[in-house]
């Protein structure tokens, strides 16, 4: 049985800010997307695929530089859905996010009202 896995590497990548890869149960490696800063930066956690696509988070990059959360296709195509750091809104998401009943739910490792993170959560 062959099947194809997907996951996320903290650095690396053509701009050093980490990547989203995929490999197949028999071996072959390909890098889907190389985040660039700007669209976010070094991944700390993995991915949650809903209905075929993947999102996730990552700790640095986007608008303010505190992370971001984002979607992407399996064939690579990426979208930040959120920067973190305007407001109370959180910063530096790291922890893997969590998918039940149509909700996506995850943590920040700082930010807030008390600085301390937040919990958020998103509708794909």
């Amino acid at each position: 049985m062959t099947g194809t896995l997907y996951g996320t590497t903290e650095g690396g990548g053509t701009h050093q800010h980490g990547t989203v890869f995929s490999i197949t149960t028999d071996g072959a490696e390909k890098v889907l997307h190389s985040f660039n800063g700007s669209d976010g930066g070094f991944l700390a956690a993995s991915l949650v695929d809903v209905d075929g696509m993947l999102y996730g988070t990552t700790v640095n990059g986007g608008a303010y530089d505190l992370g971001t959360l984002f979607s992407m296709t399996r064939s690579g195509s990426e979208k930040a859905l959120h920067s973190f750091g305007k407001g109370t809104d959180g910063a530096s998401p790291a922890a893997g996010l969590y998918y039940d009943g149509g909700i996506l739910v995850g943590t920040t490792q700082a930010g807030g009202v008390y600085g301390g993170g937040i919990v958020f959560s998103l509708r794909p």
